[in-house]
């Protein structure tokens, strides 16, 4: 089983790879704002929000006094099950962390005005970007 970093080494890597490939041949511009929005969100998910959450990873443990928020995810999801699910483990873990944030949003400001400040385009291509990291932390534990 492939140790943390190099599961953070393959995912920047291949991220890397990916980005300068499509640019370079001409598939695909990234201008600033969509390339921040993909790389924050493969950073989040390379960093955070990985399939090893559900133990004492460095991941885990990367939340420090916040991982108490993990432990239900931690509780309810047995590692190399659903967790390392390609598909399905990425979107549960948006979910969970999606839920926090707009309870605590909701209850430090009472409401949820982020049409001014968020663009739904920039918000799907940053979850791409945390989808893509799981996929390819969950392809490296298939490969090793």
């Amino acid at each position: 089983m492939p140790g943390y970093n190099t599961h953070r080494i393959f995912n920047y890597l291949i991220f890397i790879a990916v980005v300068l490939f499509l640019d370079n041949y001409g598939i695909f511009h990234f201008s600033p704002i969509p390339l921040f929005a993909i790389g924050l969100g493969f950073f989040i998910g390379t960093e955070f929000v990985t399939p090893d959450l559900d133990t004492d990873s460095s991941a885990y443990k990367r939340w420090g006094r916040l991982r108490i928020l993990i432990l239900p995810y931690k509780w309810l999801f047995k590692h190399r099950q659903s967790s390392h699910n390609i598909f399905y483990g990425g979107i549960v873990r948006i979910l969970y962390i999606a839920a926090i944030i707009a309870v605590s949003y909701y209850l430090l400001f009472r409401s949820f005005p982020l049409e001014n400040i968020l663009y739904p385009v920039h918000i799907i291509i940053f979850l791409g970007g945390i989808i893509a990291a799981n996929a390819l932390h969950v392809i490296l534990d298939g490969i090793i």
